[in-house]
């Protein structure tokens, strides 16, 4: 079943494995998105999507309640979170956050509520999301390091940056690219280029950086991460922006 025939399909009384299937089978294309995102994100995000497809919940009920996760783990982290253990629980709400991120459009699939106001919660929820993330890792640094503020703002501006030109450019980018290109299915599952990209495109998933995040309360693991991740996203941001402007200078 296509992913048009899943939008305007009948919710009806399917059960779990059906509707599952049916995501499994309508699945976004593959290509460039990041190993964690299309392996663990996805998936699971499915398993949340089938399982609420006969309930009440709606597509925007689960966009709101990750919002909460996320944001709520984000304002811990920064005015609340210590080097106790237990603050590694901001990282793993941000992962739930994750899925719940993916959880929605799904079930708007799923549902056949997907709609322009639905696409729009999620841009700008994400859009803050990318903010308030690099700004509470610097608070958080902030109290738990001896970092002087000026090296933790550059380090973090340089991160927050990075995160959002490759964020915005991406998506005005694949905006304009469908406007004048047809689409085209992604690679094959489980192809190898397919998942020599995947495997790549590692360090700019944003489900790595939550994964870093649990890391948050060893300060001595987590500065070192987090700051190989914000050069790979510097890095790569360079890349996509050169990729970006080639393939539209082409387009005229």
């Amino acid at each position: 079943m296509t992913a048009n025939k899943l939008e305007n399909a009948s919710p009806g009384k399917l059960d779990f494995a059906q509707s599952f299937r049916e995501l499994r089978l309508a699945q976004k294309t593959k290509k460039g998105v990041p190993l964690y995102t299309l392996y663990i994100n996805r998936p699971a995000g499915r398993v949340i999507a089938a399982a609420l497809r006969n309930t009440p919940f709606r597509p925007n009920h689960v966009t709101f309640a990750g919002a909460a996760l996320t944001y709520g783990a984000l304002l811990w982290l920064a005015f609340g979170a210590g080097s106790g253990a237990e603050f590694a629980l901001a990282g793993v709400a941000l992962a739930g956050g994750f899925i719940l991120d993916s959880a929605d459009g799904q079930l708007a699939r799923l549902q056949g509520r997907s709609s322009k106001l639905g696409e729009w919660l999620d841009h700008v929820l994400d859009s803050g999301r990318i903010v308030l993330l690099h700004g509470a890792v610097f608070c958080f640094l902030l109290r738990a390091t001896e970092i002087l503020p000026l090296a933790l703002a550059v380090l973090c501006g340089s991160f927050l940056f990075a995160n959002s030109a490759i964020f915005f450019a991406g998506a005005l980018f694949d905006q304009l690219n469908r406007q004048s290109t047809p689409s085209r299915p992604g690679g094959r599952p489980g192809s190898r280029k397919t998942l020599v990209r995947s495997v790549l495109t590692l360090p700019v998933d944003y489900g790595t950086t939550c994964l870093v995040m649990i890391a948050a309360p060893w300060t001595a693991i987590f500065l070192p991460c987090y700051a190989a991740l914000a050069l790979c996203h510097c890095l790569f941001a360079a890349a996509y922006m050169a990729k970006f402007y080639r393939t539209l200078a082409r387009m005229g």
